[in-house]
């Protein structure tokens, strides 16, 4: 399917304002970056895992799962080996991208404004601020009435927006906002606080919710159809230490990955709406981030074994990624690449190479550090979106971890 083929299908959708109670599902990504490195801290079910990236799996050969699209079966997982580590693009290969600052909204502070989510169609941009809810729009930016206390983490093709309330009381409750509206999803008796991160075409939502006073996490998800499930991992493939996970990436089909153990070993597992799911054994042993067919998650394959191998003696401050495609297997090494967004065409934007951390994006096998509005000496990635078709990248990033951040829309 080409990139304008894509956008128009997302184009088309129409998403019915979500009535869902919910659980469900997942992935708390809460993305921070210290100097020298980068970690995605992905809250699935009760385990947190810290990292960012994928790696590729084949599908047994099985009758579809249950209320999902087929993937069909691949044959064992390649990789590519190109230039290792991947290093920046040499003048006259880079990716060619643009910067335009995003409008920003009179007397909002600086220092509290972030942008939070991009559509799949790359028109609606969403955020946070100290006026609430920040929505940029045919360049231009607006802070809903309605919006005042609630935080968006994922937007969808029509505008609906996944997120979680602010409580008088204190504390979160996942919720959605649509037409100025925000709408509280219900959550199982045990749960406190929770958020919804992701939102698929069809309007189901994907969050976490707190057990207790100790910070365990359950995997929620809401149907778009109204109620709220528990994903957990089955006791058969569950470590006892642990206790039970959850998937933590979700794309625009519903499709939904993670981790469970099979025989001690981390395992990446399909999870379907109803519970039930797959063990996909393949280099990669956990889903973290996903588009279309594509996922990043951990995982070692080609020469990221040798690279990761030679320092075990010297810890690195990178996670070992792997980018794979659910159809057709194949897979590539990211090295120390830190994905912390990819879009539905296999490209993917993030930071984390050698001494540099400001927003960067990998495609083809080569990484492009993106270009900044202020010369700043030490960029800082705080949050980073891509488009469907990977043409449109947002980020927001400050200089060094500190001061005010800079929010910044890329086309490539």
């Amino acid at each position: 399917m080409s990139p304008e083929e894509l956008l128009q299908r997302y184009a088309e959708q129409d998403i019915a304002p979500t009535r869902r109670s919910a659980d469900e599902v997942l992935d708390a990504a809460k993305t921070r970056i210290r100097r020298g490195r980068t970690r995605v801290a992905v809250v699935a079910g009760i385990a947190v895992v810290l990292v960012v990236a994928g790696a590729a799996f084949a599908l047994p050969a099985r009758k579809p799962d249950k209320g999902l699209p087929a993937v069909p079966a691949t044959p064992s997982p390649s990789w590519t080996e190109r230039e290792y580590p991947p290093a920046f693009a040499k003048p006259g290969a880079a990716l060619h991208c643009t910067a335009t600052a995003l409008p920003e909204l009179a007397g909002t502070d600086p220092l509290h404004r972030a942008v939070q989510a991009i559509d799949p169609t790359g028109k609606w941009i969403v955020g946070s601020s100290s006026a609430g809810t920040l929505v940029w729009k045919d360049g231009k930016v607006t802070a809903p009435s309605g919006g005042r206390w609630f935080s968006p983490n994922a937007v969808a093709a029509n505008g609906t927006m996944a997120g979680y309330e602010l409580l008088a009381k204190g504390g979160t409750a996942a919720a959605t906002f649509r037409d100025n509206r925000i709408t509280r999803l219900p959550t199982p008796e045990e749960v406190g606080e929770s958020q919804a991160m992701r939102l698929d075409a069809r309007g189901n939502a994907l969050g976490f919710g707190v057990i207790g006073g100790d910070g365990r996490h359950v995997t929620l998800y809401w149907p778009a159809s109204g109620g709220v499930v528990k994903l957990q991992s089955p006791p058969e493939l569950t470590d006892e230490s642990t206790g039970p996970t959850g998937p933590s990436a979700m794309n625009d089909d519903g499709v939904m990955i993670g981790y469970v153990f099979q025989d001690k070993r981390r395992m990446a597992y399909r999870w379907n709406p109803d519970g039930t799911g797959t063990v996909l054994d393949g280099p990669a042993y956990q889903g973290l981030q996903m588009a279309g067919d594509w996922v990043v998650g951990d995982g070692l394959v080609g020469a990221d074994r040798e690279f990761f191998s030679n320092n075990k003696g010297n810890p690195s401050p990178y996670f070992p990624h792997v980018r794979w495609n659910l159809r057709t297997g194949t897979a590539d090494a990211l090295g120390r690449f830190q994905t912390m967004a990819v879009s539905a065409s296999g490209r993917l934007v993030g930071t984390g190479y050698s001494d540099y951390f400001g927003p960067a994006v990998w495609s083809d096998g080569t990484v492009t550090k993106l270009p900044l509005l202020k010369s700043w000496k030490k960029p800082e990635i705080r949050y980073a979106g891509i488009s469907a078709d990977g043409r449109t990248i947002v980020a927001s990033s400050r200089e060094d971890g500190n001061g005010d951040y800079d929010i910044v829309q890329w086309t490539c």
